[in-house]
Formats: C-alpha cells, sequence, structure tokens
C-alpha cells in the first residue's frame, strides 16, 4: 500500500502579510531569535535616529532600558512624518512602521546617505514586540500612536504638549486650525519610540546594557558631535554619555591606547564620481593582533565585504611598490596579505548612496563598484605619503617584512610541533566518532561534548551521517596563558587541533576543516560554562578565522522536560518553562523533569533535541546557536581580562562593571 501523497496546487501556496511574514520568519529580518536578534530590534531604531544626524537635524540620542524589559530611544530629529499619505490615505508615521518596502530613504534628498534603505527595518521591530508606542514632536504639537503585536490600535493621535488634552486625530477636518491653536514654538522636534519584545518571537528578551553602550559608543566615534546617552534603569549604576569630536581618528587612538604604535595615524580619504566618499585611519601597533572595522553609512560591517577587500589588496601593493623602488625588499622577500594586516587597526568609514548589503541584517557589503574605487584611492594615498615621508614607508615596510620573515619561522616551527604532537596522537581514532565516510564536509558537524559519559549518549543519538562526536576529559588547558608548544603538549588541546584538521594560528585555514562547522556541547553547570569558555579561548586564540566566518555555534540541551498527560515538551530556558506551564493552565498536573547535566538524557531524548533534524537543513536545527564576535577589539579585551594572568584587574572589573555576563563584552552566543 503506497502512501497518500499531500495535495500540492495553487491553493498550497501562501501570501503571508505584515505582521504574519516577519513573525513567521525573523531569521530572515534580525537573523534569527537570539541575543543579536533581540538587539538588532533596537539597533534598527537606533540607525533612523543616527541617520538623521548624519543628515545633520540631530545631536542627540538617548536610550533608556526600564525595569519591565522594554526599551526607549528618543532623538531630537525632524521627527517621523505624520501626514496623510496622498496614494495610501493613511498617515505616513503609520505607514513607516506596518508596510514592507515603505520608508523615506529611497528618493534622493530627504537623506544624502543613509543605512535604512530596504523599507524593513522598523517594521521587524514592531512585528516583533508586544507592543510599541511611537510619539512624535513637530510642527508645535505631539503625535501618538500604540502598535501591538506589529499593528496599529487605533489612529494616529493630536497632543496639547502643554495639557497633555487629545486635540483629534491626523487626517480630520480643522486639523490646521487645531495646531495652530495648540502648538507649542518652544517644543522642538524629534522622535520616542518605546517597545517590548515580544517572548512568542525571541528566545532572548534581557537587552545587554553594554552592548548597546558599545554600539553607541561607535555611533559617537562616527558622528563627531552628536551626543548618545544610556541609561539602564535596572541598575541605577549603568549610566554612560559619548561624545567625541576627533571622529574615527579619535576612534583609532582609543582602540591602541594600550598598544606600543609604531608612527603616527595615516588618514587616507577620496571621494568618486558617484559620490561614495572614504574616510580611513590605520595605524600599526608592534602586536601581532590586527583590528580591521569596517562601516557603510555608519552600519557596522563585521563581515566585511568589497570595501574591506579593495583597501586590502590596495595596502598590499602600496607596500610592495614602495619597498621595491626604494630597495627594500630582497629576491626571497614575500610580503602578502597576511603580512600586511598583521598588527594593523584600521578604520574604514564608506559614505554612499545606495549601498548593497548581502543580507537583511547589513553585515557584509556586497556593491562590487566599490572594490576598485577603494583600491584606487588607498593605493594612490598611500603611495603618495610613503613616497614623501620616505621614514614612515620604510617603517611599515620593515614591520611588514618582520611579520613575513616571524610567518615562514612559525609555519616551520608549527609543522615541527604538530608532527610531534598533534599527528602522533594515538587516542584520537578511538575518542572521535566520525561521520561516515562520503559525507559533503559542509553538511557535518564536530560536536566537542563535555565528558565521556555524555560522548557515549551522543554517539547513540547522533546521525552519522551529519554528526562527528569527540568527547573531552575534563578541562581543557587555559591557551591565553600558555606558549603554543605547551598548548600542543596538551592532550585534549592536541585532539581537538587533530580532529578539526585545518592548522593553527595564521596557518589555519577555514576551508581545510574536515567538518563544516564546530559545536560546543556542555552541561548547563558552572562547570559546563567553565569549559565553554575555555573552549572560546581556544578556537579565538588558535582557530580565530572559524569564529569569524560563522562557523562555531553552541548546541543547546534542553533544561526541563515537562509532561501533562499525554502531552509532553521540552523548554530550554527558565522563560519557555514558564511559557508552557502558562499555556497549559494553572490548574493542570504537570510534571518537570530537570535535567542537571548532558549524562541525564538518554539517547532517545538527545535525538530529539540536540540531534534532530533541522527545516531546512537536516544537518543545522533551531537549538544549534551560532557565536558571533561582533567586536574584534571587545573580544581580544575581553578574553585578556577574563582569561589572561591578573586577578587583581579582573577583580576590580568586577567591582565596577558586573552585571552577571562576563563575556558578553566581547562574544555572543
Amino acid at each position: 500500500m503506497t502512501k497518500k501523497q499531500a495535495v500540492y496546487d495553487a491553493s498550497s501556496i501562501q501570501v503571508l502579510d505584515y505582521p504574519e511574514n516577519i513573525q513567521r520568519r525573523p531569521g530572515m529580518y534580525v537573523g534569527g531569535k537570539g541575543e543579536s536578534a533581540l538587539h538588532h530590534l533596537a539597533i534598527e531604531v537606533i540607525d533612523n535616529s543616527v541617520d538623521e544626524a548624519l543628515a545633520g537635524v540631530c545631536d542627540r540620542i538617548d536610550v533608556t532600558i526600564h525595569q519591565d524589559g522594554s526599551i526607549t530611544i528618543a532623538d531630537n530629529g525632524r521627527g517621523f512624518p505624520v501626514g496623510i499619505h496622498p496614494e495610501k490615505g493613511r498617515s505616513a508615521l503609520e505607514i513607516a512602521f506596518t508596510e514592507l518596502h515603505a520608508g523615506g530613504k529611497f528618493e534622493e534628498g530627504s537623506y544624502s546617505t543613509s543605512g535604512g534603505l530596504h523599507g524593513v527595518g522598523i517594521k521587524a521591530t514592531n512585528a516583533l514586540s508586544s507592543w510599541v508606542k511611537v510619539e512624535v514632536r513637530r510642527n508645535g504639537i505631539i503625535y501618538r500612536q500604540n502598535h501591538k503585536r506589529g499593528l496599529p490600535t487605533g489612529s494616529v493621535q493630536m497632543f496639547d504638549p502643554k495639557t497633555n488634552e487629545v486635540l483629534g486625530e491626523v487626517g480630520q477636518r480643522g486639523e490646521k486650525t487645531l495646531i495652530r491653536r495648540h502648538r507649542d514654538r518652544t517644543l522642538g522636534t524629534g522622535s520616542t519610540i518605546t517597545f517590548l519584545p515580544n517572548p512568542e518571537f525571541l528566545d532572548v528578551l534581557v537587552f545587554s546594557f553594554s552592548s548597546l553602550a558599545r554600539r553607541l559608543q561607535t555611533v559617537a566615534f562616527l558622528v563627531p558631535g552628536l551626543t548618545v546617552h544610556i541609561l539602564d534603569e535596572r541598575d541605577t549604576d549603568k549610566e554612560r554619555t559619548y561624545q567625541y569630536k576627533g571622529g574615527i581618528a579619535e576612534y583609532v587612538a582609543y582602540l591602541n591606547e594600550e598598544r606600543n604604535t609604531i608612527h603616527d595615524p595615516i588618514t587616507i580619504k577620496g571621494a568618486t564620481e558617484d559620490d561614495t566618499r572614504v574616510e580611513i585611519i590605520m595605524q600599526y601597533h608592534d602586536q601581532d593582533d590586527e583590528e580591521i572595522i569596517s562601516f557603510v553609512n555608519t552600519i557596522p560591517t563585521p563581515d566585511g565585504g568589497r570595501h574591506v577587500a579593495g583597501f586590502r589588496s590596495a595596502l598590499t601593493k602600496a607596500i610592495n611598490v614602495f619597498g621595491g623602488e626604494k630597495k627594500l625588499l630582497q629576491k626571497s622577500d614575500d610580503i602578502t596579505g597576511r603580512d600586511t594586516i598583521a598588527g594593523i587597526t584600521v578604520i574604514i568609514n564608506v559614505s554612499m548612496r545606495d549601498p548593497q548589503f548581502t543580507s537583511q541584517t547589513k553585515t557584509q557589503l556586497g556593491s562590487d563598484q566599490v572594490q576598485g574605487q577603494i583600491h584606487s584611492i588607498v593605493y594612490e594615498a598611500l603611495l603618495t605619503q610613503f613616497r614623501k615621508q620616505i621614514p614612515l614607508g620604510r617603517k611599515i615596510v620593515e614591520r611588514c617584512l618582520a611579520s613575513s620573515r616571524a610567518r615562514h619561522a612559525a609555519t616551520k616551527a608549527r609543522a615541527l610541533v604538530m608532527r610531534r604532537s598533534v599527528l602522533e596522537v594515538d587516542e584520537l581514532p578511538g575518542k572521535l566518532a566520525d561521520v561516515a565516510k562520503g559525507s559533503p564536509v559542509e553538511q557535518t558537524t564536530l560536536f566537542v561534548v563535555e565528558g565521556d559519559s555524555a560522548g557515549g549518549s551522543c554517539k547513540q543519538a547522533r546521525n552519522r551521517n551529519y554528526h562527528a562526536i569527540l568527547p573531552l576529559r575534563g578541562k581543557i588547558l587555559n591557551t591565553e596563558r600558555a606558549r603554543l608548544n605547551k598548548a600542543l603538549a596538551n592532550r585534549e588541546i592536541k585532539t581537538i587541533v587533530a580532529a578539526v584538521g585545518a592548522g593553527i594560528s595564521s596557518d589555519f585555514q577555514t576551508e581545510s576543516m574536515r567538518y563544516g562547522r564546530v559545536a560546543i556541547l556542555v552541561d548547563a553547570d558552572v562547570d559546563g560554562d567553565h569549559i565553554k569558555t575555555l573552549l572560546y579561548t581556544l578556537f579565538w586564540r588558535l582557530m580565530r578565522p572559524m569564529v569569524e566566518e560563522g562557523r562555531l555555534f553552541i548546541a543547546r540541551a534542553p533544561l526541563y522536560l515537562l509532561r501533562n498527560k499525554k502531552k509532553s515538551q521540552y523548554a530550554y530556558t527558565e522563560a519557555e518553562r514558564e511559557r508552557i506551564t502558562k499555556q497549559w493552565g494553572t490548574n493542570a498536573k504537570i510534571s518537570v523533569q530537570r535535567y542537571k547535566g548532558l549524562g541525564e538524557m538518554n539517547p532517545a531524548q538527545l535525538r530529539e533535541t540536540v540531534f534532530k533534524a533541522g527545516d531546512p537543513d537536516p544537518w543545522l536545527n533551531e537549538h544549534m546557536i551560532r557565536v558571533t564576535a561582533n567586536d574584534v577589539h571587545a573580544t581580544n579585551t575581553t578574553v585578556s581580562l577574563w582569561m589572561g594572568g591578573s586577578p587583581l584587574q579582573r577583580r576590580e572589573h568586577l567591582m565596577k562593571n558586573w552585571d552577571g555576563e562576563v563575556l558578553e563584552n566581547g562574544a555572543d552566543d
């Protein structure tokens, strides 16, 4: 008997309208349902205020995190347009918050440059919030509209700024007369938006003060003279105000303040015929870490893109050409792009009319023409400065030569260490449960699991086509404090390096990885958190490209199994447990099983949670959380602080800044 096939005809095609299209697929619009998605909702609103500042009509932005979990973003810009749209017959304010691909940034003239060009951003914030309250100060009066689950609860109303009494609705007869009669010419203009994230669509609901403060500080660097202020009402000690007049030059100085720089900052500015403007500040220091931080219309592009590629190619070419002209390079010398970015701190700030990003979350610039434009601007500017300031050019060439020679020496040393320590690991085949032969690499995941007991259950629960299991025996060595040879002498680290199979440090090549991604799977307790932090440090210090390319994950196991008669459901957070309990009703007889560790879960339970097939990718389900480093400088600083060798420095930082999130200053998962 054959299985009856589902009907697939014209009625099978669904058309999702706003806000359901965003609510059903939040990952398409805000990049997921976790912490980064939550903050993306606030940043979409903040970026609207920043666009007003870039247009020269706003000089202050205030952000307030409230006790109830809501957040307010206020500015003194022009205020959202509120009048009746001539084609839609509704207030422009309502359209801006509820109609996809509607916005004020498509027409040239409203904004010369802007980060919000898709007409999606603030609609995503609205759709994924329990409620949104909008207040606009314009025309000398106050306009307000409330929204619930993405839709307005009423029309845009006008309020008397002195008495706060309702005057009427936008678009009603006699509106202009009411405005003339009640307006306050001293009111000023601007917008204030308050929203509460909706737990139905997001897994994380608690805003991070430091994450938002870091973003606002960056904004202050990028828009000289702009004052940004953030207040956390959950903690009276958390309040910051940022204002900088030096722009990105001051930003580079801030990033390098604890480093030994080898020259004064180099400034590169240029513009193209299509009005793309480029400003770059770069400076080398004596350490190996590089920081290339890029922006397009003040939007951070942590994944780089065409503008970064253009800068890197121009930098490498200019250094090699100048070194050849001054006979600083021998035939055996080989300065590559890897050598020219070692020890560099650079801010790349691009302003353009119509940037093309690779996704709605705007993490990478895809505009093809920009790469060549920036290459030309940077190459000519650098070569000119090197020729005019020959000692500067010599110093930079010598710095890059030192990096090149150190790279070659380190490659030989690593190869020797790897042969002696990693390739001779005899226990690897017994510990590693590999994927089936012939499985496509991009579909496979290496799970680094805490403990042999959990590893045994995971081996029984996994799908051999997609999942490899590598159990750890206890805590690994702290690679922040250990030299390379000592780190590679550690049995667990040797095993991990060999299993990943892509080298270490500057020799690490993601294309050589034996698996498409690596996932950390540990117990949800203090020891598990410690092991996870040690693994964070290992992967960031020795396999950083894997993290930067989004190939490191945290695999989440459930905390609870809830049962009610024939129903059962897993909960991955305390909030999720409470939500399920509430849905089932207070009178329901609910039994709750709390998993204290992975060892308490049997293979069947692991199979239907951690290792269950995803949709649409069977090898990647929704409980795999990508680890991201949104700010390289903050990540480096955080790893050095918490995993380095200064207990006094850590204690002082804890006493001053403790907010319960040790690693959240740099890495998010």
